[in-house]
């Protein structure tokens, strides 16, 4: 019997790894994908139980033990939430995904497994990026596509948003950006491919979407990738004043960068006139407002899962119409609903993440640290963590940097 179990777990267990790909493939754009991934990965190690020990072994390291920790105390706040328990079991299914952390460290302990995984996420990310940029460029008119089946429903069909929103897109094509140029850095031979990704990136996010946050994260990885891979001082101010150049410019004569920019203050305005006015500002407005005075009624334990929408059905609130149910900012829905304690557990294990990804060779180390500057800057306008897809883009990351660094070279 103990040699059965053995071979079978023998070939599930390198299969589970293949169904992972599948899965960081359709993170960024396809559900299907994504469940397939998801199912498979999960069943195969049902199937291989001689590497259980394993997984409790994993469980012990310091990512895996610290998400671990924060799921944990999350759940703990069904005992004490006063919001309606299937509110509060939603909130408390959408940090689930923490869990995956010590199976995805348990799966991918070689450090060849993070090449792999990289080209399957970037793969997924420019699959996610495809129908815009054919829309944007007139080149679905020319070959005569109808790509409206793909079109967000959350928006007019007069916008360029394909697969998922503004927000969400712009997280992935950030992410693209920096493994594209990091891998130019990398591999001479193909830095023209890659460049030239980056490039469709950079459109993609100046022109084709409306995500503001998008605009800031894609100057802010600039910036720090230009003061961490440039050691001559005058090179570095050059590019630095290159790149400042050139956001003024694109402000200036691009009149798209200029009203989304804009629109910031304009929203703002409105909401402080009329905070019933149903703008993107404004409904985030709204909701930090909120967080904020639920996080000072209860600072460190916060108020519980579920709290959030609880507070947001109340019958003075003008927003109470809105089907949002977590208040587009990662740390205010932590510290509104989880307190102190949850935010603290959080930054651990982002610090935890970052330090990790310190021991691996400058590609790798790149892509995680940039990769949760981008997630943490995301993360100020949009539930990070709560969310889905950027959700498990933060698991990649984390298993990312746990990969064993002995065998640095995974080219």
């Amino acid at each position: 019997m103990k040699q059965i179990l053995q071979r079978v777990s023998n070939f599930a267990y390198p299969a589970a790894g293949w169904f992972g790909l599948i899965m960081m493939f359709g993170d960024p754009w396809s559900h299907a994908f994504f469940y397939i991934g998801l199912v498979g990965m999960l069943a195969c190690l049902l199937a291989s139980p001689t590497y259980y020990r394993l997984l409790i072994t994993v469980c012990r390291e310091n990512i895996a033990l610290l998400a671990i920790l924060l799921f944990a105390y999350i759940a703990v706040g069904l005992l004490y939430t006063h919001a309606p328990m299937d509110l509060a079991i939603h909130d408390v299914k959408k940090y689930r995904k923490l869990l995956l952390i010590p199976i995805f460290l348990m799966l991918y302990r070689d450090s060849k497994w993070a090449y792999r995984l990289v080209v399957a996420y970037g793969c997924g990310a420019l699959v996610l990026m495809m129908p815009t940029m054919l829309d944007g460029t007139g080149l679905a008119k020319i070959l005569s596509l109808d790509l409206t089946r793909f079109q967000n429903i959350g928006y007019s069909p007069e916008t360029l948003v394909y697969w998922r929103n503004h927000i969400v897109h712009g997280f992935h094509a950030s992410m693209l950006f920096v493994i594209c140029i990091l891998s130019a850095i990398r591999h001479r031979r193909l830095a023209w491919l890659f460049l030239a990704v980056a490039a469709i990136c950079v459109l993609n996010i100046l022109f084709f979407i409306s995500g503001r946050i998008a605009l800031i994260t894609l100057l802010a990885v600039s910036l720090m990738m230009a003061i961490s891979y440039i050691s001559s001082l005058r090179l570095r101010v050059g590019l630095l004043v290159a790149i400042f150049a050139a956001s003024m410019c694109a402000y200036h004569f691009s009149g798209k960068i200029h009203a989304r920019i804009d629109s910031v203050t304009q929203e703002a305005r409105v909401y402080m006139t009329d905070p019933g006015v149903k703008t993107s500002g404004g409904i985030r407005l709204n909701y930090w407002s909120a967080s904020v005075g639920m996080f000072v009624e209860a600072p460190l334990f916060g108020k519980g899962p579920g709290a959030f929408r609880e507070n947001l059905l109340r019958p003075n609130n003008p927003l109470r119409t809105e089907t949002h149910k977590h208040a587009h900012n990662e740390y205010l829905t932590l510290l509104s609903q989880h307190g102190l304690a949850g935010l603290i557990l959080f930054l651990l294990l982002v610090y935890q993440i970052h330090r990790q990804a310190g021991r691996h060779d400058p590609w790798l180390k790149g892509v995680v640290r940039f990769g949760l500057v981008i997630f943490l800057i995301n993360a100020m306008t949009d539930s990070s963590l709560n969310n889905e897809s950027e959700g498990w883009t933060f698991v990649l990351l984390a298993c990312l940097a746990s990969i064993r660094p002995a065998d640095a070279n995974i080219s």
